[in-house]
């Protein structure tokens, strides 16, 4: 449902407070892309804009269409005159769209009214005299159209606005009904002569993925989307439905017979073609008559529910017999050429005595080996060998296609041995990515691929409404790809889905332009505005100025959640949900960082501290888990996969800010060299990307899986001794801030032989898992094991598997809660914390030695403790401070002259468990919380008191408490 734009004063508050924002906003890469005119919700335009073209936007674009003069009113009586037999759907599409018209008097008749306006409706067969009034109005034959063709003609009779809509055929009727809707604009209806056809007969999408299956109302509202976009073909075929696959040759019953009769019923009343694909390739036997019995009554259930379109999928399957009959009747002579034989024969069968013998459209199929144009045995024997009537559905030159050339295409179908050749075109598909939406439009499809294929059908996403902007593309392209225009199509149906309101355009855009980064197309585009803006922020602030841009995008990107409430395509924000959520909270924490930079400009430690931990808290929410999973075996799996947004931006930018801030305290790692190793893994490797890559010590390259973990997979590294270990690092996925592959449940464990393991500690959705231990432990092998699957069946990808020995830079006698260790404050990440397990007492320190090549000026603290911050120079302690309150940030002066060969906090008897971030030296100041006088020494403060070290000069393990 549409609804109208409301008034400022109607408008809620946050919409005024950022509409100005939003509206600039829009007139982005995608608002400005286009010179079409936008569409309304439902369709219709603004008026013509004087001095434009007076020619309305219809997408797809027609192939032909020209003024006929000005628009129409149709303010009073109009009838609508349709035959008997003429589409039901189009002619209540025709009168729904007349009774939105100002002042309109709709009646319907199967003869024209000459008292009022006219529309007619239908073919030359159903509605008689429409044919001659086409004529008569200057319009050409529809009868010498393609399949799905149209012809629209408009003018004036007798007084009257006259327009018929004459299909080729009844889908061409309801096509023609859809243009219509199309030329309404500013309450009239644009005067038209439209004669239009597809240039690809099959024009549509496939639900193939693996993952979470559509809902039952998901489908049904697919439907009526294909229908406004001129796309006539679904192909069901979800993988993870169990009486496709692994169950194929069970008929269906009960509510999933209800809903698969509800399904067909849906797509054939908006036009669809349900094609039924069943996927037997698991555990077939080709030649036996039992197993072609059991696929024809499968699909003889399925058309006793009306489906008359049927495939069989031999995607993804090994390449193997399951029987013994089918090996005796097609031996391997390692040719590939075996199983082509046995596939080609089993579809011919079903071909010939079934689908030709009832009179049905040709079969369709997937062949096991999909991709690339090339020749190869398997191919050529396939087709050459397959009844060239069945079409043969193929993926481009990979699994994903960045691109389809003609050529390709071309080269393909006679490889194939076909001239039934379609693409089945994974994208917008995110199974592989299951983190991701895809938002970019659909680009790099030649515009002459129509001449050689029959179709293309999109593997959407298993978010099904997310996926209409995608879809929407294919709709344009497959009707018209000669004039289709990648950048309009994607800024009308983004216009669609989000409604009449101006804000909520604006706000999905800055939407959509979060998810554009498709990583099978190189070069990638990330998040281009927000990128701009980013890019523009750091290059005014290395000139010493201000560029408010990226302000205000993240003010923009902030109020998602409440700006896209109201968008008209509800499903698509239930959807996107989590991704909106997760953009709003990455830039909710870019805000803060823009604060915290600012701090640093002006010395301010301690509102950049603050602004730093906010941000912190921000990125945390941002990194939760919030996106469902489904596996093979059918069970949903809630909240497991966490959202990815802003195509790598947001965290580029979180890193190269949060590196300044590391900076300006004088952060640093101070964790030792790690061990040399040599590691493996219970899983294989994608290509060259081998274990051994673990442990180059080079960030740049990594091991990665060819399979996802199951429960006990792991990598492994082998120390080739028993050594001590006081940290442990696994760089997971492409980067230590973002999910990817990984391990998503993983548990970190250490052993001295390799067969008795104990736990550091378990890890779920963590790039990067790190472990200080508070003791250091004994152990030869270091793993990360798997302790459940992965979600969305996510490979493994291992930068580096760091082992490293014990560090005496820091030391404490505080114990560590658990999980934490002394090192995280040293580690040179202010996003941990050492964390206490219980109140200080008496005695309580942690130390620190800082780096011999920083001048120290200031000590910094940065956490909650309380007590007495003490430097050693020499034998003596000297108290330069105390911390005595809750606040995050504390910098102490170094008495003048005064070389730091230690520092440490003394805490204060009975004061709350400490919790310290970072602490550091720097050899300037900072503003600084309050702080005491500088004394001459005095453990606690006291002034002119000094305690002398230990006469070798060697640091001490315990603090002197006493005079």
């Amino acid at each position: 449902m549409s609804r109208p734009p409301r008034a400022d004063a109607e408008r809620p508050r946050f919409t005024r407070r950022i509409a100005a924002c939003l509206t600039a906003l829009a007139v982005g890469s995608m608002a400005a892309v286009t010179s079409l005119p936008a569409r309304a919700a439902d369709g219709a335009q603004p008026a013509a804009e004087p001095g434009t073209s007076t020619l309305p936007s219809v997408l797809p674009n027609p192939q032909e269409m020209t003024s006929a003069g000005a628009d129409m009113s149709f303010s009073g009586k109009v009838t609508v005159v349709a035959g008997a037999d003429a589409d039901a759907k189009a002619v209540e599409q025709v009168v729904s769209i007349l009774r939105g018209l100002p002042g309109a008097q709709v009646s319907v008749s199967r003869t024209p009214d000459a008292s009022g306006d006219q529309v007619w409706v239908g073919t030359a067969e159903t509605t008689p005299g429409i044919a001659e009034l086409v004529a008569s109005l200057g319009g050409s034959k529809a009868d010498t159209l393609p399949a799905d063709g149209y012809v629209v003609a408009s003018g004036r009779r007798s007084g009257h606005d006259v327009i018929a809509l004459q299909g080729k055929d009844a889908r061409g009727t309801f096509y023609a009904a859809q243009t219509l809707r199309q030329l309404v604009r500013h309450g009239k209806v644009a005067s038209v002569t439209v004669r239009d056809w597809p240039l690809m007969s099959i024009r549509g999408g496939i639900e193939g993925f693996y993952g979470i299956p559509w809902s039952h109302q998901a489908r049904l509202d697919q439907f009526t989307f294909y229908g406004r976009h001129k796309m006539n073909t679904y192909i069901y075929t979800p993988k993870d439905d169990l009486l496709l696959r692994a169950k194929w040759r069970t008929l269906y019953s009960g509510d999933d017979l209800t809903r698969m009769k509800e399904l067909v019923k849906g797509a054939n009343a908006n036009h669809v073609d349900f094609t039924f694909a069943l996927s037997p390739g698991n555990d077939i036997c080709y030649s036996s008559d039992a197993d072609f019995k059991a696929t024809t009554a499968k699909f003889d259930q399925l058309r006793s529910l009306g489906v008359t379109s049927f495939y069989v999928a031999l995607d993804d399957i090994e390449l193997k017999f399951h029987c013994d009959a089918d090996r005796q009747k097609y031996p391997n002579n390692g040719d590939w050429k075996w199983i082509a034989d046995a596939q080609a024969d089993y579809l011919n069968r079903l071909e010939t005595e079934y689908v030709k013998k009832n009179g049905l459209p040709p079969l369709q199929t997937v062949p096991t080996n999909y991709n690339g144009s090339g020749e190869d045995p398997y191919k050529a024997e396939f087709g050459t060998r397959l009844d060239k009537d069945i079409r043969v559905q193929w993926t481009g030159e990979g699994v994903f296609s960045p691109s389809i050339t003609e050529s390709s295409v071309a080269r393909a179908a006679q490889s194939y041995r076909t001239q039934h050749l379609y693409i089945w075109d994974n994208f917008p598909v995110n199974d592989g990515r299951r983190n991701r939406l895809f938002l970019n439009p659909l680009i790099n499809r030649d515009p002459n691929l129509y001449k050689h294929i029959d179709g293309i059908t999109s593997n959407p996403m298993i978010e099904p409404y997310a996926s209409m902007p995608a879809l929407a593309n294919y709709g344009d392209y497959t009707w018209s790809p000669t004039a289709y225009d990648a950048k309009a199509s994607m800024s009308s149906v983004l216009d669609e889905l989000a409604g009449a309101d101006e804000h909520t355009r604006a706000a999905l855009r800055v939407f959509a332009d979060l998810n554009q980064s498709w990583p099978y197309r190189t070069p990638d585009t990330h998040a281009p505005e927000l990128s701009a803006a980013v890019d523009a922020f750091w290059a005014a602030r290395a000139k010493g100025s201000a560029d408010s841009s990226l302000k205000a995008r993240l003010a923009a990107v902030v109020a998602l959640p409440e700006a896209l409430a109201g968008m008209s395509q509800q499903g698509f924000r239930q959807d996107a949900k989590p991704w909106i959520t997760a953009a709003s909270q990455w830039a909710s924490a870019s805000q803060h960082l823009v604060k915290m930079l600012d701090a640093i400009d002006a010395g301010d430690g301690a509102t950049a501290t603050t602004e730093y931990l906010a941000a912190q808290k921000q990125i945390d929410l941002a990194k939760q888990p919030t996106v469902d999973d489904q596996g093979s075996d059918g069970v949903l799996h809630k909240a497991v996969i966490v959202p990815s947004v802003g195509d790598g931006v947001f965290e580029a930018f979180v890193k190269k800010a949060s590196a300044e801030y590391t900076t300006f305290i004088g952060a640093r790692p101070t964790s030792a060299k790690g061990y040399t190793g040599t590691a493996s893994s219970s899983l294989g490797q994608w290509q060259a990307n081998s274990p051994s890559r673990m442990v180059d010590g080079n960030l740049s390259t990594l091991y990665w899986s060819n399979a996802e973990p199951k429960k006990d997979s792991y990598v492994q590294v082998d120390l080739g001794s028993v050594k001590p270990i006081g940290q442990v690092a696994v760089h997971q996925a492409d980067d230590d801030t973002a999910t990817g592959d990984m391990f998503y449940h993983a548990a970190l464990e250490y052993s001295t032989d390799g067969s008795t393991w104990t736990s550091a500690g378990t890890f779920d959705s963590a790039p990067l898992v790190k472990h200080t231990f508070e003791t250091p432990v004994q152990a030869r092998y270091v793993r990360l094991r798997a302790t459940d699957s992965n979600p969305g069946a996510q490979w493994v990808k291992i930068r580096e598997f760091q082992v490293s020995p014990p560090t005496d830079a820091y030391s404490t006698n505080v114990k560590a809660a658990e999980g934490s260790s002394v090192a995280l404050a040293f580690d040179g990440d202010v996003s941990t914390a050492f964390r206490a397990a219980a109140a200080a007492k008496a005695g309580d320190f942690v130390s620190f030695v800082p780096a011999k090549d920083v001048t120290a000026r200031q000590v910094i603290v940065v956490g909650t403790a309380r007590g007495d911050v003490q430097v050693r120079s020499g034998q003596t302690w000297t108290t330069i401070g105390t911390i005595s309150d809750d606040a995050p940030f504390h910098a102490f002066a170094v008495p003048t002259a005064t070389t730091v060969e230690e520092v440490r906090i003394m805490l204060a008897d009975g004061s709350p468990a400490p919790v310290i971030r970072e602490m550091t030296v720097v050899d300037r100041e900072l503003k600084a919380t309050p702080t005491v006088t500088p004394s001459a020494g005095g453990e606690h403060g006291h002034p002119g008191h000094s305690t002398p070290s230990p006469s070798n000069g060697s640091r001490p393990k315990l603090p002197h408490t006493g005079a």
